[in-house]
This record gives C-alpha cells, sequence and structure tokens, in this order.
C-alpha cells in the first residue's frame, strides 16, 4: 500500500498563514459547490446551509460589518471542505474566524468553557480518579451535566488516568541516542497514558533519547468554539515551553495537537513570529516521522500478528497534507487484515458532539463509520486522534487504540 505523501517541511511551511491571508483567500471561491456536496454537517441537518454559505460567501458581508448570522457555529470544524476545495480556500479557517466574532458579541456557554479545558478538568479529576470515573459513569451524574451544562449525557467522556505517564517517564531509563522531543498533551498526561508510553517505548527501540518539553493542552478546543482570548494565553506559554527544543523534531501522537501547533496558531492567532515558526516546523505526527525514517527497518523487525483491523484516519489528519502514514505502517506487520475506512468523519469533532445541541447532528454524520465498523467486523479499530478513539469505542462497543500500540506490539514491546 502506497500512498503518496508532500515533503513534510514544505507542507507545513505552506499551511502556515496567518487571519488576513485566511481571510483573503475567500476572493478564490469559484461557488463550485464540491465543498457543500462533500459536508458531512450539511448532509445531517438542514439547519446548516454548508461550508460555502458560511464560509466565503458569508465572509465577503462580514468584511463590511453588516452580516449578523450564526451559521458557523454548526459547523464541526471537520476540515472536509478545505481538503476538497480545487482552489485552496480555507473554508474551515474561514468559518472559524467568524465564530469568534461570534464569541466577542455573544460570549461562550458554561458548559463549552468546561469542554475547553480538559487539562483543568483532568487534573481535578486526576486527583482522585475512581471517584471521577464514577460520577462520570453514573446516569443521575450525566442528566445533572446534561441540565445544567449542557453536554449530552451520551457524550464519549473518557476516563481519568492521575498523572500515569509522568510518573512512568519520571522513572524510565532511556538509550544514549539521538534526541527527540515528544509532545503527550493533555490527552496522555490526564486520560490515557498508554498512547504515551506505547510512543515512547517505539522511540527507545529506535535508539532515540526522548525529551518531554511540556505537556500542556494546546488548547484547541478553545480555538474551535471561538475562546481565543485564553488561548491566546497559553498558545505563547506552550510556544514558549517548546521553542527551545525546536532544534530537533517534536513528535505528537494527537493529530489535532500537532495540526494546531503547525498552523492554526497562525491562522487564528497570527503567531507567526520566529519561536512560533520554528516550532511550527519542528512539529510532526509520529506516524509521518517513523514512516520517513525507519518504514524499512520496522518492516524486517515487525513480528506477525494475526489480527483483523479497521483504520479510520482522522479529520485532523488532511490538514497535515501526509496521507495515511499510520495506515501504511500498519500494512507492513505480517498477518494484518487491514480495512480502511470510507467515512469521512466519525462524528464528534473533538468537543462538538459533547454538546446536547449537537450531538443529535454528531450522531448521524458517525452513523456511516459504525455501519462500516459492524459490518467488516473487526478485533480493534486504530486511530490517530484521542476524541475519535473515544467517540468509536463509544459507539461500536469495538476497543480503539492508537496505530503506535500495534506498532509497539509488533516490535513485542
Amino acid at each position: 500500500m502506497n500512498v503518496e505523501r508532500p515533503d513534510r517541511a514544505t507542507a507545513a511551511t505552506a499551511a502556515r498563514i496567518d487571519s488576513r491571508a485566511v481571510r483573503q483567500t475567500m476572493d478564490a471561491c469559484t461557488k463550485c459547490g464540491i465543498c457543500q456536496a462533500h459536508c458531512p454537517v450539511a448532509a445531517a441537518t438542514e439547519a446548516f446551509p454548508g461550508p460555502k454559505y458560511a464560509g466565503p460567501q458569508a465572509q465577503r458581508f462580514r468584511v463590511i460589518g453588516v452580516h449578523d448570522e450564526h451559521s458557523a457555529a454548526l459547523c464541526s470544524g471537520c476540515g472536509v471542505c478545505t481538503s476538497v476545495c480545487p482552489n485552496d480556500v480555507a473554508i474551515a479557517d474561514i468559518i472559524a474566524l467568524a465564530k469568534a466574532d461570534m464569541v466577542q458579541r455573544h460570549g461562550v456557554r458554561l458548559g463549552q468553557r468546561l469542554l475547553n479545558r480538559p487539562d483543568t478538568v483532568g487534573t481535578i479529576g486526576g486527583y482522585l480518579p475512581r471517584l471521577g470515573n464514577f460520577l462520570l459513569s453514573s446516569r443521575a451524574a450525566r442528566l445533572l451535566a446534561e441540565r445544567l451544562f449542557g453536554i449530552d449525557r451520551a457524550a464519549p467522556l473518557p476516563r481519568f488516568a492521575g498523572r500515569r505517564f509522568d510518573r512512568w517517564f519520571g522513572s524510565l531509563s532511556q538509550p544514549q541516542g539521538p534526541t527527540v522531543g515528544y509532545f503527550p498533551g493533555c490527552a496522555v498526561t490526564r486520560y490515557d497514558p498508554d498512547t504515551g508510553i506505547a510512543a515512547v517505548k517505539l522511540l527507545n527501540a529506535l535508539r532515540y533519547r526522548v525529551a518531554v518539553p511540556s505537556s500542556a493542552c494546546c488548547s484547541l478546543p478553545m480555538l474551535s468554539s471561538g475562546e481565543w482570548g485564553p488561548a491566546s494565553k497559553r498558545a505563547k506559554a506552550l510556544i514558549a515551553s517548546l521553542a527551545p527544543s525546536a532544534g530537533s523534531p517534536i513528535l505528537a501522537t494527537s493529530t489535532s495537537c500537532s495540526l494546531t501547533l503547525r498552523s492554526k496558531y497562525a491562522a487564528y492567532l497570527d503567531m507567526n513570529d520566529g519561536p512560533a515558526a520554528a516550532v511550527s516546523d519542528a512539529v510532526a505526527d509520529i506516524c509521518g516521522f517513523l514512516l520517513d525514517r525507519h518504514g524499512d527497518a520496522l518492516a524486517r523487525r515487525f513480528r506477525p500478528l494475526r489480527r483483523r483491523v479497521f483504520y479510520h484516519g482522522p479529520c485532523q489528519l488532511r490538514g497535515h497534507r501526509l496521507g495515511l502514514p499510520a495506515a501504511e505502517l500498519l500494512a507492513l506487520i505480517p498477518g494484518i487484515d487491514l480495512t480502511l475506512s470510507r467515512a469521512d468523519c466519525c462524528g464528534v469533532a473533538g468537543t462538538y458532539g459533547y454538546s446536547r445541541d449537537k450531538q443529535p447532528i454528531a450522531e448521524s454524520v458517525g452513523r456511516a463509520l459504525v455501519r462500516q465498523i459492524h459490518d467488516s467486523k473487526p478485533d480493534l479499530v486504530v486511530c490517530d486522534s484521542e476524541t475519535c478513539r473515544w467517540n468509536i469505542a463509544e459507539a461500536t462497543g469495538v476497543p480503539c487504540v492508537h496505530p503506535v500500540a500495534i506498532l509497539a506490539e509488533a516490535l513485542d514491546l
């Protein structure tokens, strides 16, 4: 299986444009309607007029200040529209900028503010993870959260893990090889330590010494929902902590975190200065890095795994312009029976599907993926994005893991 991938550095640099340049791409829109035809949200609800209208078409009126509408609020930000646009219109980013303008006028709901701070919520829940997980699984507590905060009772909330990754990494003995950075983000640090542990074990097995310059939240939930004031402060602090490590690759296991660092700080917050640009160029998807640098070596070392595996490439992966590096790596493992997803989106789109108002849309969007998984009857599902994994596991009942978990198993780590 060979998927053509452009040069990593070129893709990262090409994607790093500021908000003014993002808005100006509206002039390239020819109203061809391709984005409309591919939009999963427009197909799921008539309430959303589609990306052509909510994006470049409405933006022509927004620039003269006579357009106050709320269509942008229903966009999930999946980015399918941008990926299929033949004229390189930054449709999803135009809509995200419009969301931020709406938030400045109308504010952010309390429930969304909570969802925008997974690191804070994870820290609080991590002090007593058993109690926190009990409450998350309590029907009464979920009903109360829905009524008070508008967080849907069926939302695929993750489980609190405390600080397991930090404790494990702090006691780790590593090889004396070239250093690479690893950015675990709040997902690994607070909820999903096994993914971070597998990633570090893989890199150690390839004789890399791993440094973790920061485990802070990248603030993508804030950026996606338009809460950009707090996001800007957090982004500047994160860039300052990552910049000293930008001389080496900084690898991420979250496609949403890496896309945020590579392009969204520039597109939304105009962070195009030296440190932000250096971090943007240094950040890489871990599967893309492994395939480019070590694909042949890994193929020789993988032991057979007799598994039926279903791979779903998350929406954010399109923004990286990498193809499907995780799928290519999985295909190198002897014995793997690999099925590729044909669905555009799992529906959850970060925190989009957590809202009581949007959960029916998210469920409708994800129905095709759920049906494909049920039809293929896999032993497990593999996906690069943490929110997608949580949603897929909840919707299908099939275990869902990051690609590095399977790669580490195939190396017998």
